[in-house]
């Protein structure tokens, strides 16, 4: 016998998980029940965490492309100024003799503009610091004029060629009225745009940031990286709302950026940063928002398992080893090995043990009890079978001091009867499992005993067997046992007569389609007319014992000659309590 291996020694094995989820699954189940709300509030709160953080992230990046942007602002804001200083000079509004003059002298120090102009209603230019050749004097075919009555304060036009200053430069146009409302032309500055750019490097912008101020036409002006801005920006909104953080990516890499128009220029400033930079305290805080859970949930599944196993599993285990040994009849083995398992566990194996104890002694009894019911059967089914044949000599005597030819066959018919009995007590007395009767054998057995008793191989009457196995109860055997008597002999007696020779006694046994067994005799004989009546003692027999084991039967002639006995009854295979067939 080899000894109960001892909990540890293989730690891989677990729980069979028949009958149920294994106890691990149903710990970690209720494990991610309870931590789950947990794992939700966080994540719920990384999510609100993390709009902050981008709502925080636009205000800043909008604060700082205004700071940006200041100087280009205060720029436009002092042309503004000036603009707004001339047009109240008589002669400049009138445009006289010294309005040149007048515009020259506000040019002085002032290098972010290249020109400043008095151009009247006409769109023709009255004066102007530097006068641009005679063929550009009028302000007429420029995109922006037509609108320019229109307009209720100072702007700023897309970029132009300036044909004076010899590149393109931003227009800075102040609408003039009359006393009486009505258009007096304009006073327009002329911005050099190279100036815009100089002034947006002198502002410290952070590492990475790409920073692009835009004309009202969408157009870069002015940008610390012209080339990166171009791509960033090619697809901004028409027009900039100042509050929405928008994205893009360039070169396989994603940008957030923010629009911010500047103050009653119609003018705008980008402000643009890899989301790598941008965000990677985001990144970071969404990280442990989301993974801090599943980190959680984690490490309680490990330790759940970890301490299933040490705890719960190998010891669990180690008893199952020890039950399946007493199934097997191992009662002597007892659960030693539990010194380090938990106090649980030690109790259930002293339980075991004590367990084992008393089905040992109780099997041990029950094996000295069944021995001597066996040996108490056996000898009864032996005195029964020799008092059978005691019966069938005496019988035997008896008929032979008999003269009465008709009296004589009533007791050679009896005898047969008594032989069937003694033949079902000579099986029983053979076999260990009295529920479990071989019904082919104790057939054939029986078939050929009255075979021979009849003489039948004298006469040329051969048998033809086909019997199904089945087994059968001591309860179902008896009875069909003698009900073969009563058919076969019947048939001998009656199909086959003393003076007719050569014929054939089929015997079969086979399952029926609706779960039962049928149990045929048929011979090709002259038929046994007489004895199917209501007075043919055979018959009755025959009747009683079908209805004994819940059968019917049925007695007809068949084709070609002969008779057909046929007894259906349940099967035992499907009906395997037969007990409860058997009338009361």
């Amino acid at each position: 016998m080899r000894p109960i291996p001892v909990p540890g020694q293989t730690p891989s094995e677990t729980l069979p998980e028949s009958g149920g989820r294994p106890l691990r699954l149903r710990l970690l189940f209720w494990i991610i029940i309870w931590l789950t709300p947990v794992a939700i509030v966080s994540v719920v709160q990384g999510f609100a965490r993390v709009e902050r953080d981008i709502a925080d992230v636009r205000e800043r990046m909008i604060e700082t492309a205004r700071a940006s942007a200041s100087n280009e602002e205060n720029v436009f804001a002092s042309g503004e100024q000036v603009l707004r200083a001339l047009a109240n000079q008589p002669d400049v509004r009138s445009g006289g003799p010294d309005c040149g003059m007048a515009l020259s002298d506000a040019m002085k120090g002032l290098n972010y503009f290249t020109n400043i102009e008095r151009i009247d209603s006409g769109g023709n230019i009255l004066c102007a610091a530097m006068l641009p050749p005679p063929d550009a004097r009028s302000e007429v075919r420029q995109p922006w004029w037509p609108d320019v009555a229109r307009q209720p304060r100072f702007f700023i036009t897309p970029q132009i060629y300036s044909v004076v200053a010899r590149r393109n430069v931003l227009g800075g146009v102040l609408p003039l009225k009359r006393s009486d409302g009505t258009f007096d032309g304009v006073m327009a500055l002329a911005f050099d745009i190279s100036w815009l750019d100089i002034l947006l490097h002198t502002k410290p912008i952070r590492r990475g940031a790409v920073v692009g101020v835009f004309d009202p036409a969408g157009t870069v002006v002015a940008s610390n990286n012209a080339n990166v801005a171009q791509r960033i920006f090619a697809r901004r909104p028409a027009v900039p709302t100042g509050d929405e953080l928008l994205s893009t990516g360039v070169a396989g890499r994603t940008w957030s950026y923010v629009l911010v128009p500047l103050t009653n220029v119609a003018m705008s400033v980008g402000f643009a940063m890899r989301n790598s930079d941008l965000f990677a305290g985001t990144y970071l805080r969404i990280a442990t928002d989301l993974l801090l859970p599943v980190l959680m949930l984690g490490l309680a599944s490990a330790a759940i398992w970890i301490a299933t196993d040490r705890q719960i599993t190998r010891w669990i285990v180690y008893l199952r080893r020890i039950a399946t040994a007493y199934t097997r009849g191992h009662y002597s083995l007892r659960p030693v090995a539990l010194e380090e398992a938990p106090s649980e566990f030690r109790t259930l194996g002293e339980t075991f043990s004590a367990m084992a104890s008393a089905v040992q002694d109780r099997d041990q009894r029950l094996r000295d009890a069944l021995e001597q019911k066996s040996l108490l059967i056996k000898e009864t089914h032996h005195r029964v079978k020799n008092n059978l044949q005691i019966v069938m000599s005496l019988l035997s005597l008896q008929a032979a001091k008999l003269r009465d030819p008709a009296a004589q066959n009533a007791l050679r018919q009896t005898q047969i009867r008594v032989n069937a009995l003694a033949l079902v007590h000579r099986v029983l007395l053979e076999i260990e499992d009295l529920g479990a009767i071989d019904l082919k054998r104790l057939l054939e057995d029986l078939t050929h005993q009255i075979h021979e008793g009849f003489g039948a191989d004298r006469r040329n009457l051969r048998l033809q067997l086909d019997i199904v196995p089945r087994q059968v109860s001591s309860d179902l055997a008896v009875p069909l046992t003698l009900f073969m008597v009563e058919a076969l002999t019947n048939a001998f007696k009656h199909a086959y007569p003393p003076d007719f020779h050569g014929g054939i006694i089929r015997v079969s046994l086979s399952p029926t389609d609706d779960g039962k067994l049928q149990l045929a005799i048929e011979d090709n004989g002259r038929g046994m007319a007489h004895e199917t009546g209501a007075s043919g003692i055979g018959s009755r027999l025959i009747q009683a014992f079908a209805q004994q084991i819940g059968g019917t039967v049925a007695i007809h002639p068949r084709e070609g000659g002969g008779t057909a006995v046929k007894l259906v009854f349940p099967d035992p295979l499907f009906a395997p309590d037969m007990a409860e067939l058997v009338p009361a």
